[in-house]
């Protein structure tokens, strides 16, 4: 027995060294796969602006091109002085070269807008990002706060256990002397096998739990260790602010306002000309040194310009135009909306916190009570003035109002937490790291 008793000592303690807190776990977010992919879904829409800034600049372009005839090119000639001769107007075979040095004079702030656009669309998945990493932090929150509370169901239980193996203890001795009938002691010896079920019950549901953690993180997590300690909350008029100012995804609707804005521009550039300047180094011959053929200048460069302006479309570009400001409008009522959102699921989350602080002080109050009606109970089955029936009762609810009220002080944890997430994840860090 001695040596059970060392090995569970051992594996407890083994278990306790590779628990693993919440701000560990938190910070172990960043490695999540989930976390990774927005990461470079994030580079992906920098490299994009970055390609359209390109846009703004000259291109130069390299070209080399040869042609091989069928038939030589010929020009036939009328004289009237006999019949048509033909002449010869080039060779069979063909080469260009050319380095071409081109660029947008003026496009109606197209190139701009697009810019802008790709600039903005960048920021949306920064903040996407930012986002999803306050929305993981609320699942794992609950999971955190959901293994804690079972934690305290499985220590309620094995308290009931070592409570119901003392009972039978008692009990056994009873009817050893003839003074318990064997109904009873079936009935505790019962008992006890159910809170074995119980204990095995909530085991099972920790791992599950701890499982889904592990998922969540991108490794494996044996076990938790340390309540959710943060900061304590300021007052829902501030904290309004701080979410106003700071949540990521109320950021990512104020950027997508500016894409809407870039975009009405990029369609109103369609009423504009454009102008754009092009000079090139151009060479041609019938060898791919470019000579010449005998027909034609072997130096073809030039300098030239082109401005083309669309003076009728049907009224498309009018409508394009009138559609990219009702969808500004469109996001600027969504960002509206959002806000009013925000505040009301803060005020709904400082009512629901207060009513799990009533709920966790009735909790409290119960346990004392459960705890002297167990012990009275106790007492009185001791001296054959109570069954089998009401002692595991009593130890079954006192086990349970344990169980509340460790299950309610870990929800209020999770409460507290998700409020700051509330005001964003710049808030959250500061309460979980005191910083």
């Amino acid at each position: 027995m001695k040596k059970i008793g060392f090995l569970a000592v051992f594996f407890a303690a083994a278990t306790a060294l590779s628990a693993e807190g919440y701000r560990e776990l938190v910070q172990r977010l960043e490695a999540a796969p989930i976390l990774r992919s927005a990461a470079l879904m994030g580079a992906a829409a920098r490299e994009q602006a970055l390609a359209a800034e390109g846009r703004n600049l000259p291109s130069l372009d390299l070209m080399f091109r040869g042609a091989w005839l069928k038939e030589t090119p010929t020009m036939t000639l009328h004289t009237g002085l006999g019949p048509a001769q033909p002449l010869p107007m080039g060779k069979k075979r063909q080469f260009v070269g050319e380095l071409r040095l081109s660029y947008p004079l003026f496009t109606g702030f197209a190139v701009t807008a697009q810019i802008d656009r790709n600039r903005w669309e960048a920021v949306r998945a920064r903040l996407k990002r930012l986002d999803l990493r306050r929305n993981l932090i609320l699942r794992l929150t609950g999971l955190y706060g959901a293994v804690r509370a079972q934690q305290r169901v499985l220590v309620a239980q094995i308290e009931a256990k070592k409570a119901m193996l003392s009972a039978r203890k008692k009990a056994e001795g009873l009817y050893k002397n003839g003074l318990l009938p064997p109904a009873d002691l079936y009935k505790i010896r019962a008992k006890v096998y159910e809170v074995d079920a119980q204990i095995a019950q909530t085991r099972s549901r920790i791992g599950q739990i701890l499982n889904e953690l592990g998922y969540l993180t991108g490794s494996s997590v044996h076990s938790v260790a340390g309540p959710i300690v943060l900061h304590s909350l300021p007052g829902k008029a501030r904290l309004k602010r701080r979410a106003f100012a700071q949540r990521s995804d109320l950021r990512a609707l104020r950027a997508l306002l500016k894409v809407d804005e870039a975009q009405i521009r990029l369609a109103e550039s369609r009423y504009y000309p454009t102008v754009a300047l092009a000079a090139g180094l151009k060479r041609h011959g019938d060898t791919p040194a470019l000579k010449g053929d005998g027909f034609t200048n072997a130096d073809q460069s030039y300098v030239g310009m082109n401005i083309s302006w669309n003076l009728f479309s049907g009224q498309s570009d009018r409508h394009h135009v009138e559609a990219a400001r009702y969808k500004r409008l469109a996001s600027a009522q969504q960002l509206l909306d959002y806000r009013h959102r925000i505040a009301t699921e803060i005020d709904n989350a400082y009512l629901d916190l207060r009513t799990l602080r009533a709920k966790h002080r009735s909790a409290v109050m119960q346990v004392k009570a459960q705890a002297e009606y167990a012990k009275l109970t106790r007492g009185r089955f001791d001296n054959q003035l109570a069954g089998a029936d009401e002692l595991s009762r009593a130890i079954a609810d006192l086990a349970n109002a344990k169980a509340l009220e460790g299950g309610l002080q870990e929800q209020i944890r999770i409460q507290r937490a998700k409020i700051w997430l509330l005001a964003g994840v710049k808030s959250f860090e500061k309460a979980l790291t005191g910083k």
